[in-house]
């Protein structure tokens, strides 16, 4: 990995206008000119790490506590204590508090969120570090488009926050769901949506929003999620499940272990870090297990 070109060095332009995130960057152009996505091993819990071909990062998640901060060792270079952009894809604790060390540890460019607001500790926490820090801060809703140079493009598929409140109820359905796209190659990525906020998107999004090559499995393969509609929409070849060894939940269900027979599953608490990386063309899988 090349070492990331400090932002004196660089332009990093956020415009918001016709809900379009644009970034456009000088220097910081990796030499392979892959996309590179991380599916960290942090237990029960999410977290995302993404490098693009032109050396910007990008942490979805953060897991379960500072776990985060060991993987994010592991792909980023000892000096660089820089992130782009922070996704909080929902304040449940498995996803929000390795975030807490991030914000502390970080030079946190921007933060997207999906706005569902929790009374815990932690989440006020990480109100206070991004009001302490004065971290630009972006609510998501479906439509927005991040664009980043070389043609990386991630599209936001919910929350729509118009429905927030009649269809989000808890935590988990305000989640974040964003599709990644770097020429041919697709990624779905889902946050904690369960099965009424997937029978959304399939009834309002078109096959070609929808369909993947790689699906982050919905909520750690919980049987509430992945139902067999939105799974035959997405269609992936690939699906990695973020979950911790010998978790009490139970996740990943049988069920869904069952339903996604056909396609070939790669897990955290059994593979370790799994890394996708890709040209737009192909892409290959790296695990550390």
């Amino acid at each position: 990995m090349l070492k990331k070109q400090k932002l004196a060095y660089s332009i990093l332009v956020i415009l918001l206008t016709a809900a379009v995130l644009v970034w456009l960057a000088i220097f910081g152009q990796t030499s392979d000119n892959l996309l590179k996505v991380y599916f960290f091993d942090v237990g029960q819990g999410d977290s995302i790490f993404i490098e693009t071909p032109a050396g910007r990062q990008v942490l979805i998640d953060g897991g379960p506590d500072k776990t985060v901060l060991e993987e994010l060792n592991q792909v980023m270079p000892f000096h660089d204590r820089t992130i782009d952009l922070v996704i909080l894809t929902h304040p449940d604790a498995d996803h929000i508090t390795g975030l807490i060390e991030v914000l502390e540890y970080y030079q946190v460019g921007h933060i997207l969120t999906g706005g569902f607001q929790k009374e815990t500790v932690v989440y006020q926490k990480w109100q206070e570090i991004i009001n302490r820090k004065n971290i630009p801060l972006t609510l998501a809703q479906a439509g927005q488009k991040i664009i980043f140079p070389t043609g990386l493009i991630l599209e936001i598929l919910w929350p729509e926050q118009s429905l927030m409140e009649s269809l989000a109820k808890k935590a988990n359905d305000a989640s974040v769901v964003g599709r990644l796209i770097y020429g041919q190659t697709e990624f779905l990525l889902t946050g904690d949506i369960e099965r009424g906020i997937e029978n959304y998107l399939v009834s309002h999004c078109s096959i070609e929003e929808l369909e993947s090559d790689i699906l982050k499995v919905p909520h750690h393969g919980s049987r509430t999620s992945t139902g067999r509609e939105f799974l035959k929409a997405v269609n992936p070849q690939i699906a990695v499940i973020s979950v911790g060894r010998e978790n009490h939940y139970g996740h990943p269900h049988p069920d869904i272990l069952e339903r996604l027979k056909d396609v070939f599953v790669y897990r955290t608490d059994q593979n370790g870090r799994i890394q996708i990386s890709t040209n737009g063309v192909w892409f290959k899988v790296k695990t550390a297990k």
